[in-house]
């Protein structure tokens, strides 16, 4: 009887050890993930301006809200509205959200753009309103594949798609373009 009780002990003891083994194998381990897109620094309620070589301001920026993500190195700006002083008129651009990608000099706008150049000498006014605009701030070109609705005081008109270079001062409509002209009287 007492080698029966003595293996049974023994039993007992091995099955005890087999499942405490089993135990420590089945408990999670802690794996460390990959950061996600996260900002890693914001601003609020902010304003910007950026130089040009000649020490003038090139244009002014300001926002609701900034956010710079590090793991794609992009920035999402909220509310933005972007000001350039020019001799052929001042600009204004304003949007829902604008996005600047690794690309410092290429911003992108989404969700009810409004584009305003004031009148001046040489030019009436201009707007420009679309859905997504790309303005490359460098050599001042802004375009869009999207419908945009042009309007001045000579014409109105809608087309699908324009490119404008504010340098040269050339217009591109690109397709599906409709509307009306009515010159100045």
């Amino acid at each position: 009887m007492k080698t029966f009780i003595s293996l049974a002990i023994v039993l007992a003891l091995v099955l005890l050890s087999w499942w405490f083994q089993d135990f420590l194998q089945d408990t999670p381990i802690i794996t460390q993930k990959k950061d996600g897109h996260f900002p890693d620094y914001f601003m609020q309620n902010f304003t910007i301006t950026s130089m040009d070589e000649n020490g003038q301001p090139a244009y002014i920026l300001q926002a609701r809200r900034m956010e710079h993500f590090a793991d794609d190195d992009s920035t999402d700006i909220f509310e933005p509205l972007i000001q350039f002083k020019e001799a052929n008129g001042d600009w204004s651009i304003s949007a829902q959200k604008a996005q600047i990608l690794k690309n410092k000099n290429i911003i992108h706008l989404y969700q009810k753009v409004k584009v305003r150049r004031s009148a001046s000498n040489n030019h009436g006014p201009l707007s420009i309103d679309t859905d997504y605009l790309k303005i490359n701030t460098e050599n001042k070109i802004a375009e869009t594949d999207d419908l945009a609705h042009l309007k001045t005081q000579d014409f109105e008109l809608d087309t699908q798609g324009m490119v404008f270079d504010n340098k040269q001062g050339i217009l591109k409509l690109k397709s599906n373009i409709k509307g009306t002209y009515e010159p100045a009287k």
